[in-house]
């Protein structure tokens, strides 16, 4: 089979319908994320790149610079130049939404908090499939997020060395909102991931647009969401308040439903960006 988008819709999503990690073992079963993916592709030696070290920070990595710490790791000497960043979007179960919705304007329900915690495992389990899939092909693959080496979280700015929304923004999948969440076709309220292959897939570049906050149509409804006041119009996302919040779900988590883990995700529904693009958006 030609290694294409389709190649990559194909097993994401048969990974999410068939693995055991996808599913809601400690609830009721059902998938974490629905088999319905987005896939994008993007040059690992584009500007963008270079770009993310002023407005993320110089501690944020690029594709290169992942592939050089894993090429030397290896022992091994790879063209550099055929690097691609493949990244995706994971819609999170439409029940998990509804119930996060529902349940609280404070805390998160238990649905949303087993996705952060099963949901992100299952992630990182579905990137080191695909790195071993495409093995199979003899392609050199890296998820840098799973390297312990190398993925740094800087806490001063609650910022990672490999962002997976930067990576799905330069893929040319959505644009970010207010709340800093991304914003896509299938909607804010997801996870993404992403890998670097060393092979040309070509890029998905001519879809991203100059605006990085281009459909959000700003209707403030993720301001109304927060319960801390960490969204606003001037300030955007408040991270370090956003942060606090956050990790501040940690006891009430514990002790209601037995799981060690942080997780929020209020801005993420009850908006019209949570299933997609907002109908009055720049994207029709």
């Amino acid at each position: 089979m030609e290694l294409n988008k389709d190649w990559f819709l194909e097993k994401i999503n048969s990974f999410l319908s068939d693995d055991e990690s996808n599913r809601m073992t400690k609830v009721d079963g059902s998938l974490i994320y629905e088999p319905d993916v987005l896939v994008g592709f993007v040059s690992g030696n584009d500007p963008i790149f270079e770009e993310y070290k002023k407005i993320i920070g110089e501690f944020h990595l690029t594709p290169k610079e992942v592939f050089e710490w894993y090429c030397k790791n290896n022992s091994l000497d790879l063209d550099l130049k055929k690097l691609t960043v493949v990244a995706f979007i994971l819609p999170i179960n439409e029940k998990t939404k509804q119930e996060n919705l529902e349940y609280s304007k404070e805390m998160p329900s238990e649905r949303w908090a087993h996705t952060r915690l099963f949901g992100e495992q299952a992630n990182v389990k579905l990137q080191k499939y695909l790195i071993d899939e495409l093995k199979k092909l003899n392609i050199h693959a890296i998820a840098p997020m799973s390297e312990k080496e190398l993925f740094k979280i800087n806490r001063k700015v609650w910022a990672s060395n490999w962002s997976y929304r930067h990576m799905c923004f330069a893929s040319g999948l959505g644009s970010f909102g207010l709340s800093d969440g991304f914003i896509n076709e299938k909607g804010k309220a997801m996870r993404s991931g992403s890998i670097i292959i060393n092979f040309n897939l070509g890029s998905d570049a001519n879809k991203r647009p100059s605006n990085p906050y281009e459909y959000c149509n700003n209707c403030g409804s993720c301001i109304k969401r927060c319960p801390v006041g960490a969204i606003s119009f001037d300030g955007r996302h408040d991270k370090q308040l956003c942060s606090k919040k956050v990790m501040g779900t940690i006891p009430f988590i514990k002790e209601n439903y037995d799981i060690n883990i942080y997780s929020c995700g209020l801005c993420q529904v009850g908006v019209p960006c949570q299933n997609g693009f907002p109908v009055d958006s720049k994207k029709k």
